[in-house]
């Protein structure tokens, strides 16, 4: 008979429609028209809402700096460091472990890390700002400033080149600024900024010979300038009617004007004019960095977004003011976008809407192939509803749209079809008992109420304690993650229990039902009866089960050994918890021996980008020289510049093109220009500058140098490690003058007046004033031949002018005799540390290779005070990590009181905790078929999976309980029947939210595709644990029922295409 098939009769007794079921029911005209309005809202939201590629992140780190012209590393440590450190300190925001300080020539940068609680950071900027005028009372009278840049971590929106080899760079300048005014005209365009622009200065090159002829030093010369070069007010007309300022014009206005500038008057009456005694020209000074793009000399404008503004929308602007004013330029002079963050957004949105499309239309295939087609179209129609209406509420509520939260649409795909489909086959099974369609209708939805409720529950508030326990840019990452699937699975859950109902009794026939179910005489006649892919499965897992309940110790054993073993090959799982980016550029860092000249750093740089233009697959090469490029990507941290710097933004045809020409070429060049090290970085979401980084700090460096180059020697025999070099290997040579102070008494002279002179004659030269024409600003620059070159002899031999017309030879009061010093010296929490850094090989696992170098380094003998540390990815790495697993625990404890809530049983819900560890196996296995290594999106699709089984466990064990309640079942039979009758949907849900992050599996996403590859395999293997492990456990776990009074096994109510 067909009902020998059919599940255990329900009690026709009356029972309570959950209140959410009966309004739904009542007043379906109001629901569906709520639904219809809402889903409009939806599809205008997504053309309105934000995007964003990343979430915004508060970057909590800025820049302290100062200037010493002169003085050397060892100098300015000294004397400039300990102040300023003291000052920085005395805050009680500053993460002092995390702030460092490298002092090298000339200057010193504190890089000032806040703690991550600061959100406010521009509050703290303005206070931080307010006492810096008091420090520079305390520094030495050598330090002409300090400066604080607090906007470190601001990315550029867009990186524009303006690159003309015909033009010069006043041109460039001009063009530049009608550009920039064209800009500021966009509501959404915030700070821009100018970089490469090298501006014209009056060159006044002193002899020092013709000066002593007329007995004449420097400082004559610079007073003389600088009491002509500013402008003075020259008071007003006051008038009973009006007030007229007096405007005096400034006297220097060309070259011939400042060559005819009187500097002197002789005794005689004579005049002694500047171009007597220097050459004056109008000249572009040696620069201490520029910007080029493929080869041209090039002004960079970078474009940052004001908070709160669509930047997509924002680069459409953008693009269509800069075709106009393409429209405007000269044939000579290019225009090319070397980082557009708008583009990269829209097309990072556009993929995973593809993807999302793609998860759409996977999901609805799997619900087509394994449902009748109406019953699958009603529960397909809940995806694009559920996702349209969450797009309205992400819009209202200021939920931008970015990967993280379109990651979160794709993830929920399969859930959000789950409540549905587990309301639409209790429906299916009622009708299949004689109930009406009302009231099975009104049943269905009622009875998985409960269970739905606290499934959701299980799933969307189990990712809020990320939010307790991460802090930073991960806290940032994360922010909307929580959020975006809650509010995706509660609108789901509003669906399943509001429309779902109505849809189902309208739309599926009873008549067609009870036919498949065989209750007509039709099918009582020995007709052959239409088998379905379910049938089958049904009767093979029916089988299944009951050798599993045969067997229940081996069962148990062999559950428990599997979860041992997949949690083994879990944590042997390498680490990497923020993967590279795929993006169509990457970086390349070189850098050069302390004291090396811009020159020679240029020619190295050129060399390399010539080398890279000639690959096809590269399409742009932007080179800064002596400096680095403005922030262009969240997490890439430009380095300090100098001479003896230089860094590449390349960009390539697409990201597939960039790994191949990373993977050809980082090998092979970097280490490929003598005394260059050459790092070649794919972008990348880690925001440690080194893969590999020890720090040794003590109180010596002396004792440092030693322990580093120790050290130093141990890493290069590291196989995997590569460029090993510490931060104390760059001596600095420094021509050292030291001077007698009883012979410089005699002659006159004193530190400052030698210091002047000597400033004058070998640096670029002193400002001593200004030329305006129009409003284009020119510096005087008082210098000397020498500013351009010069040598220790020379330096021997300068004269220097004493208070008369005579001049003395260096070498009769000073000896000058060449030293080496340290290029840089650096602190860590205020203390003295040195770093040595290594790069790997690409694909190799940078906390494996620090676990090398620490095995090598467990027997290495300190002295006492000093210690040793390890940075880079490795403390990056160990500071998230605890943060994960505390995030997991507070999950795994949120389940259990959801669990207790929803059971009021401790048992039940202890078993079910434990069986979360039944996730381990499928996330480990899926890593390991798809060569992954663990992430920080890896624990999301964990969290992900343990909400899927807490889900379908709570589905399976509320029926096991209703039957031992309502049916006097035992708890094995209970356990036995309810595994048999829950089958179906559990395997319908499991089968959804796999084919949903499909697309994500498939991706080369290396954010995402752990993510989805967990879910995916995970939901399949764990569904193998939900229908035989955990049935059989709760059997054996469970406290024994009074009833024992034994029920034929029933079998599942099968469902033919209605």
């Amino acid at each position: 008979m067909a009902n020998d098939n059919r599940a255990p009769a329900k009690s026709q007794s009356p029972f309570k429609v959950a209140p959410i079921v009966s309004w739904g029911y009542k007043y379906s005209s109001i629901v569906i028209l709520a639904v219809c309005c809402l889903v409009a809202f939806g599809i205008y939201s997504l053309d309105v809402i934000d995007k964003n590629e990343f979430p915004n992140y508060t970057v909590t780190e800025g820049v302290f700096a100062a200037s010493y012209p002169g003085a050397t590393a060892e100098q300015i440590e000294q004397e400039v460091v300990k102040p300023m450190e003291d000052y920085v300190f005395s805050f009680k925001e500053v993460n002092k472990i995390k702030t460092t300080s490298d002092a090298t020539s000339g200057q010193v940068i504190i890089y000032v890390q806040l703690d991550d609680n600061v959100k406010d950071t521009d509050q703290f900027w303005n206070k931080f700002r307010a006492g810096t005028a008091g420090l520079k009372l305390k520094l030495p009278p050598g330090v002409l400033g300090t400066e604080v840049i607090s906007d470190f971590g601001a990315t550029s929106a867009v990186l524009l080149t303006m690159s003309s080899d015909q033009k010069t760079y006043r041109e460039l300048k001009s063009y530049m600024d009608g550009l920039q005014d064209r800009l500021r005209s966009i509501e959404s365009v915030g700070k821009m900024t100018v970089y490469g622009q090298q501006m014209e200065q009056i060159a006044v090159y002193i002899d020092p010979e013709k000066l002593s002829n007329y007995g004449i030093g420097e400082k004559t010369i610079a007073l003389a300038l600088a009491s002509q070069g500013f402008a003075t007010t020259g008071g007003e007309l006051r008038t009973p009617d009006y007030t007229a300022p007096i405007a005096v014009s400034r006297a220097l206005n060309s070259v011939k004007e400042v060559s005819d500038q009187i500097v002197f008057t002789l005794p005689d009456g004579d005049v002694v004019t500047l171009g007597d005694v220097a050459h004056v020209v109008k000249e572009y000074p040696r620069p201490s960095s520029f910007v080029t793009n493929n080869g041209e000399k090039s002004l960079v404008l970078s474009i940052e977004i004001k908070d709160g503004k669509n930047v997509v929308e924002m680069g459409k602007e953008v693009e269509k003011h800069i075709a106009a004013f393409e429209q405007t330029l000269p044939d000579d002079i290019t225009l090319f976008k070397i980082t557009n963050q708008p583009y990269d957004v829209n097309n990072s949105v556009v993929n995973f809407l593809t993807e999302l499309l793609i998860a759409i239309a996977g999901v609805l295939i799997a619900i087509i192939i394994l449902l009748p087609f109406r019953v699958a179209m009603i529960a397909a129609s809940t995806i694009p509803i559920t996702i349209f209406i969450s797009l309205g509420l992400f819009y209202v509520l200021g939920i931008e749209l970015n990967t993280v939260t379109l990651a979160c649409l794709i993830v929920s795909l399969g859930m959000i079809v789950d409540n549905s489909v587990v309301i639409i086959d209790e429906y299916v099974s009622l009708l299949g008992q004689g109930l009406d369609r009302k009231t099975a209708t009104l049943r269905s939805a009622t009875e998985f109420f409960k269970a739905i409720i606290s499934a959701t529950l299980a799933i969307s508030i189990t990712f809020f304690p990320f939010l307790v326990t991460m802090t930073g840019m991960m806290h940032d990452f994360l922010l909307d993650f929580p959020w975006a699937i809650t509010i995706i699975l509660f609108i789901s859950l509003i669906v399943a229990e509001m429309l779902v109902p109505l849809l189902q009794y309208k739309i599926i026939d009873p008549a067609r039902v009870l036919k498949s179910e065989g209750d007509t005489p039709a099918a009582d006649s020995g007709k052959k009866r239409h088998v379905t892919f379910l049938m089958l499965l049904q009767q093979g897992y029916d089988k299944l089960i009951d050798l599993c309940f045969k067997w229940p110790k081996t069962v148990l054993a062999a559950g428990i050994l599997s979860v041992i073993a997949g949690s083994y090959i879990l944590f042997t799982r390498p680490i990497q918890l923020m993967p590279v980016a795929e993006r169509n550029q990457f970086a390349v860092e070189i850098n050069l021996p302390t004291g090396t000249p811009l020159a020679r750093t240029s020619q190295v740089a050129d060399s390399l980008a010539t080398i890279l233009k000639k690959d096809d697959r590269v399409v742009s090469v932007a080179i800064f020289h002596g400096c680095s490029s403005p922030r262009f990507q969240t997490t890439y941290t430009p380095q300090v510049g100098g001479p003896n710097y230089a860094q590449f933004i390349v960009n390539t045809q697409n990201s597939e093109a960039t790994i191949e020409v990373l993977d050809e070429y980082t090998a092979r060049y970097q280490d490929y220009f003598p005394d260059a090290r050459v790092r070649f970085k794919q972008l990348s979401y880690e925001t440690a500058s080194d893969p590999i980084d020890v720090r040794v700090s003590g109180t010596d460096y002396n004792v440092l140098q030693n322990l580093a180059d120790s050290i130093t020697g141990i890493m290069r025999n590291i196989p995997g490690l590569h460029l090993v070099r510490n931060s104390l290997n760059a001596p600095q040579l420094t021509a050292r003058v030291i001077p007698d102070e009883d012979a410089m008494n005699r002659l006159g002279l004193n530190n400052t007046l030698l210091q002047l002179t000597l400033a004058m004659r070998y640096s670029d030269g002193i400002p001593v004033a200004s030329v305006w024409e129009g409003d284009y600003e020119i510096p005087v620059v008082a210098k000397t031949k020498n500013a351009t070159r010069g040598d220790i002899s020379e330096l021997t031999n300068e004269r220097i002018p004493l208070l008369g017309p005579e001049n003395v030879p260096l070498s009769q009061f000073a000896k000058v005799k060449p030293s080496w010093t340290y290029g840089q010296m650096s602190h860590r929490n205020g203390i003295p540390t040195v770093s040595i850094m290594a790069e790997i090989s690409r694909g190799d696992n940078a906390i494996d290779l620090t676990k090398a170098v620490k095995s090598e380094l467990k027997d290495f003998k300190l002295p006492d005070g000093y210690n040793i540390e390890y940075g880079g990815v490795w403390e990056q790495t160990f500071e998230i990590l605890p943060n994960i697993l505390t995030a997991l625990a507070m999950a795994a404890t949120i389940i259990f009181f959801i669990l207790l809530m929803h059971y009021k049983k401790v048992g039940i819900s202890l078993l079910l905790v434990g069986c979360l560890l039944c996730c381990l196996p499928g996330m480990a296995i899926g890593l390991l078929i798809q060569n992954m290594v663990l992430s920080l999106t890896c624990t999301l699709g964990l969290i992900s999976l343990m909400g899927i089984l807490v889900r379908n466990a709570i589905i399976m064990l509320d029926y096991a309980e209703h039957l031992q309640e309502s049916e006097g079942m035992s708890i094995r039979d209970a356990s036995l029947a309810s595994a048999k009758r829950r089958m179906r949907p559990i395997f319908l849900t499991s089968s959804a939210a796999s084919m949903g992050v499909v697309p994500m599996v498939i991706s080369d996403s290396g954010l995402w595709q752990p993510m989805g590859t967990v879910i995916f395999w995970g939901t399949i293997i764990t569904m193998v644990y939900i229908l035989t492990f955990i049935p059989v456990a709760y059997w054996k776990t469970q406290p024994k029922g009074k009833n024992a009074v034994l029920e034929p096994a029933p079998a599942q109510t099968q469902i033919q295409n209605t």
